[in-house]
């Protein structure tokens, strides 16, 4: 990276961190995550259209938009879904939007802060950004989601085990080529919050039934270590599980109070 002075160069940092998120894209291929979000989503959306609403699905701290590109080339949602990426980092956006109009993908991207929008979410996803909020701000991220319009969140985190940590210098030592990448893969199973903390943030949306989904058929330990959050409108719930059929059975019921 280059460095003049003491300060990092912008365009060095914009260029190492589109790199990193390559990579990241790589392991998001291999842990099959568009497919496990279009495993929760495609029920929950056929929930809500019943209710005959609109549907956007607004992924958060998207990235490169692995997630959302990858829903828009499946089409496994339908072509009644407008599929949103927002981040924070203007390079990462930039990129993102690039692959999307390469692969010619109905999708967009926007640098913002995805509860800023002008349009309303009717989902809300994330891969992999829980960790990066301290405990206490958990509450808040969760209760910006409560609002008119939102119909169900999924976000998808490292589940925080004893072995994450090993398993996750061992699998980003295998897969990852910048210094950067393999370090935060094991800060961040580091940074993991447990199902508790978890589940007592989820309750401060308190307009959603909150769950933990464990996928039963995700066999592959590396895969089982992510697992979402989930949350739906209450009227939603009943529906949402007939949709999810025999899927249902990994769907644990948190009902824990929030707290805070």
């Amino acid at each position: 990276m280059c460095v003049i002075g003491e300060v990092l160069d912008p365009v060095a940092v914009d260029r190492l961190l589109v790199r990193v998120h390559t990579e990241l894209q790589r392991l998001n291929e291999e842990m099959r995550m568009a497919e496990r979000f279009a495993e929760l989503l495609v029920p929950i959306l056929t929930a809500i259209r019943a209710s005959g609403t609109c549907l956007r699905v607004v992924d958060i701290g998207c990235g490169l938009g692995f997630v959302v590109r990858s829903l828009a080339a499946s089409g496994v949602l339908g072509p009644d879904v407008e599929l949103v990426g927002v981040d924070f980092n203007r390079a990462l956006v930039a990129e993102a939007t690039r692959l999307a109009e390469d692969e010619r993908l109905r999708c967009r991207f926007v640098c913002a802060d995805a509860f800023t929008l002008a349009e309303e979410a009717t989902v809300y996803l994330s891969n992999g950004v829980l960790h990066h909020f301290p405990a206490g701000t958990l509450p808040g991220f969760f209760r910006a989601q409560d609002r008119a319009g939102v119909q169900a969140f999924i976000h998808y985190d490292i589940a925080a085990t004893r072995l994450a940590p090993l398993g996750a210098w061992v699998f980003h030592r295998a897969r990852m080529r910048e210094p950067l990448g393999r370090h935060d893969g094991v800060a961040s199973a580091r940074r993991a919050h447990g199902d508790t903390v978890l589940l007592s943030a989820a309750a401060h949306a308190v307009g959603m039934d909150t769950f933990l989904f464990e996928p039963p058929r995700h066999t592959n330990p590396f895969c089982a270590a992510m697992r979402p959050v989930v949350g739906t409108r209450a009227a939603l719930t009943d529906e949402f599980r007939r949709a999810l059929g025999r899927r249902a059975r990994g769907l644990a019921v948190a009902r824990v109070q929030a707290s805070g």
